[in-house]
C-alpha cells in the first residue's frame, strides 16, 4: 500500500530516489560552470536494507543524482537521474543499455492520474493538511549555522479496485529539519529545484494546502537547504492497524566548485524514449476504458496494467540498436 501511495505522489518527493555510479570527473577541456556536490543518505528504522546513498551534483537549477546504493524508479542498478530545472524534464538514464527515459512532471502526473482513476481502480486523497513551525536556532552542521524547522503533514487515502476489498489509510507525518539558510550554493535555482523535486515529499492537492506549501518554499526552499531531516510516519488502515517508520536523511561532504555542464545532459549516442507521450497515451487508453464501461460486458476490457504494458514494459525489455 505504501508503494502505491508513493507511486501516486511520485513527483512530490522522496519516492523519487534512485541509484548509480559516482560521477566521473570531466576532462579539463569540457565547458565548466560553478556548482555544488554532496553525498545524500537516507536510512529507515524499519527497513533491513542499507538505505540509499547518492552522489548529487547541482548547477544553475539542474540536478543529477548518481546513487551508490539502491535502484532507479524502474528497478535498475547503476543508473542515474537528471532533473533539468529550466525545461522541467525528469530523465532516468541507464548507462548499461545506453538508454534514457524522459518525462515532464505535468505529463507524468496526468498519466498517473489516469491510472489511479478508472473503472477498475480509483484512488482518492482527502483531508490533506500541511503546516510548519520555526523551532529557532539549530545545531551547526558541516560548519554551517542552521534553523530547526518542524513540519506536519496528514492525509486520508481511499482505494477501490475490482475483485479487491476497499482500502483506507490515514497518514500522519512530521519531520524535524535542520536548514542552512545562509549557505552559498551558487544559483538559488538549484535549491528550489532540489526542494520541489526531492526534498519536500508533499504534493499540494487543494488551494489551502498549496498556499501553505508556497509559503514554506518561499521561506526555506529558495534560500536554504536541509542538511539533516528526521521524519516520523504513521499509517492507520481501516481495521485500525498502525504502521510506523522513521527516516533519517543527511547531507555530507558538501563542496562548491566547477562542474562539467555535460553532466546534466543525456550522453550522445543514447536511445531516448519520451515517456511524456507514453503517459499521455495512458490517459487516452483510460478514457477509452471509461467509455467501454457502458459497452458489452462480455468483451474483455484492458486493465491499467495493459495500458502501460506495451509502452513502459516494452521499453524495459528491448535492447538498443547495435
Amino acid at each position: 500500500m505504501r508503494a502505491l501511495v508513493g507511486a501516486a505522489t511520485l513527483a512530490g518527493g522522496s519516492i523519487l530516489l534512485m541509484a548509480a555510479k559516482p560521477v566521473t570527473p570531466p576532462k579539463a577541456s569540457t565547458p565548466r560552470a560553478t556548482g555544488v556536490t554532496f553525498k545524500y543518505r537516507i536510512t529507515s528504522a524499519t527497513n533491513d536494507k542499507k538505505g540509499t546513498l547518492a552522489n548529487v551534483s547541482m548547477q544553475d537549477g539542474n540536478i543529477r543524482m548518481d546513487y551508490v546504493e539502491g535502484t532507479t524508479p524502474m528497478g535498475q542498478k547503476n543508473g542515474y537521474v537528471i532533473v533539468q530545472g529550466e525545461t522541467g524534464k525528469f530523465i532516468i538514464v541507464n548507462p548499461k543499455d545506453k538508454q534514457a527515459m524522459v518525462m515532464t512532471a505535468d505529463a507524468f502526473g496526468s498519466g498517473m492520474g489516469a491510472l489511479m482513476n478508472n473503472p477498475l481502480l480509483k484512488m482518492t486523497v482527502s483531508n490533506t493538511s500541511f503546516r510548519f513551525k520555526d523551532m529557532g536556532t539549530g545545531e551547526p552542521i558541516l560548519g554551517y549555522k542552521t534553523r530547526k524547522v518542524r513540519t506536519y503533514y496528514s492525509s486520508t487515502m481511499e482505494l477501490k479496485a475490482m475483485m479487491m476489498p476497499d482500502q483506507k489509510v490515514v497518514s500522519n507525518d512530521s519531520s524535524d529539519q535542520w536548514i542552512a539558510t545562509g549557505i552559498d550554493l551558487g544559483s538559488p535555482k538549484s535549491m528550489e529545484t532540489w526542494a520541489k523535486s526531492f526534498a519536500s515529499g508533499v504534493k499540494s492537492t487543494n488551494p489551502e494546502l498549496a498556499a501553505e506549501m508556497k509559503k514554506y518554499t518561499a521561506e526555506y526552499g529558495r534560500t536554504g537547504m536541509a542538511l539533516k531531516t528526521i521524519s516520523w510516519s504513521t499509517q492507520t488502515d481501516k481495521k485500525g492497524k498502525v504502521t510506523a517508520d522513521t527516516l533519517t536523511m543527511e547531507v555530507t561532504e558538501l563542496k562548491k566548485g566547477d562542474l562539467d555542464v555535460a553532466l546534466f545532459e543525456v550522453p550522445k549516442g543514447y536511445e531516448v524514449v519520451d515517456l511524456s507521450q507514453m503517459m499521455a497515451g495512458i490517459g487516452e487508453k483510460m478514457d477509452s476504458l471509461n467509455a467501454a464501461e457502458g459497452g458489452k460486458k462480455e468483451e474483455k476490457k484492458p486493465s491499467a496494467k495493459d495500458a502501460i504494458k506495451s509502452g513502459l514494459g516494452g521499453f524495459l525489455k528491448k535492447k538498443p540498436p547495435v
